[in-house]
């Protein structure tokens, strides 16, 4: 058994099994399998996924020592990165989130909303092994920060005296264009921020991320053969036309004459609904190289669940997002390319 090498072709029939080659072999494997993507328990080119992200916790520890009483991950993807921090620091290892299994991942999530709400119904605190400890808080990335902004807050809230936010992969700075749904770079929160930045964003006592000279080692997989573009903006093949970057608004259109936007696309912001647009048309903020437009795709009002108000006026169904809204705090809310510092809810 191995793997299928890149510019090969395999063929299966009654003959048996025949390999040729039809292309040049140009590795570019993605860094991110071993960072977080891939299941740990895969091998991918001959080095075990959870071997490389144990050493990388390992490494963090090296690079991004720190005195405090528990180490913990941010389940499951941390947990291993953990492992390697808490083997080379010495500090114990310990469980102090709880994770529900019935909520299912937040950063894929299509709204801010449900991003942020899905965090908190998504991890609990322990607070028997939290409370009143110094906390290294280990996690694989960080994309936008509702996951660690959350994370930081509810283990204060939970009593915990520090919390050291380590993470076992370089800021993520850049989009990923090859299949893997990362923010744009306006709403990836280490775009623009220091490291400093950052750790004041999330409310945490500190913040140390790998280097990349330490991610590749622990791979053991040669630098070049390697897609590291989503660190560091070096993209392995030629990136289409910037009007060719965005999504259904910039696509070409029959005989190419475009979409709507086509040749003056940046960064697309959509808006949810909201109970003062009766035409419930759904805004699309358009920041161009022209300046910013805005698109509304009407829908049909008559479909629209209408509730009547005190004043007796009628207003539409906000829809399902208007409900959790009510939950989330607003620290909840801060922006994620925000530096504004989190502080604990008041009781």
């Amino acid at each position: 058994m191995r793997e299928v090498e890149p510019g090969e072709f395999l063929t299966i029939d009654e003959n048996g099994l025949r390999s040729q080659r039809f292309a040049e072999a140009k590795p570019a494997g993605c860094v991110f399998e071993y960072v977080y993507l891939a299941r740990p328990d895969t091998t991918i080119s001959g080095r075990s996924v959870y071997e490389s992200r144990v050493e990388m916790g390992r490494q963090l520890a090296r690079e991004h020592a720190v005195e405090a009483d528990l180490v913990m991950p941010t389940p499951e993807s941390g947990v291993p990165a953990a492992i390697g921090y808490a083997e080379e620091s010495g500090i114990p290892y310990g469980n102090g989130l709880v994770k529900n299994a019935y909520v299912g991942r937040t950063f894929i999530q299509p709204s801010q909303t449900i991003r942020q709400l899905g965090i908190r119904l998504k991890l609990n605190p322990l607070k028997s092994v939290v409370a009143g400890k110094r906390l290294v808080v280990i996690d694989d990335s960080i994309v936008r920060g509702n996951t660690q902004r959350a994370l930081v807050r509810m283990l204060r809230e939970a009593g915990a005296k520090e919390v050291h936010v380590r993470i076992s992969s370089p800021p993520v700075k850049w989009p990923c264009f090859y299949g893997i749904d990362f923010a744009s770079r306006a709403e990836l929160i280490a775009n623009g921020l220091s490291v400093d930045e950052i750790a004041s964003s999330l409310g945490a006592d500190s913040l140390g991320f790998i280097s990349q000279d330490g991610m590749m080692a622990a791979t053991e997989q040669p630098a070049e053969n390697m897609c590291t573009a989503c660190f560091t903006g070096k993209y392995p093949i030629e990136l289409p036309s910037e009007e060719r970057r965005g999504k259904s608004l910039f696509d070409a259109g029959e005989k190419g004459k475009g979409g709507p936007l086509a040749g003056k696309a940046a960064e697309v912001t959509v808006e949810r609904p909201v109970p003062s647009k009766p035409e419930h048309a759904e805004a699309v903020s358009i920041e161009t190289r022209e300046g910013t437009e805005t698109l509304e795709t009407k829908f049909d009002p008559s479909a629209v669940q209408v509730a009547a108000d005190d004043a007796g006026m009628g207003m539409c169904n906000p829809g399902p997002d208007a409900d959790l809204e009510a939950l989330l705090t607003e620290q909840d809310r801060i922006p994620a390319n925000s530096s504004a510092t989190a502080t604990p809810k008041e009781s």
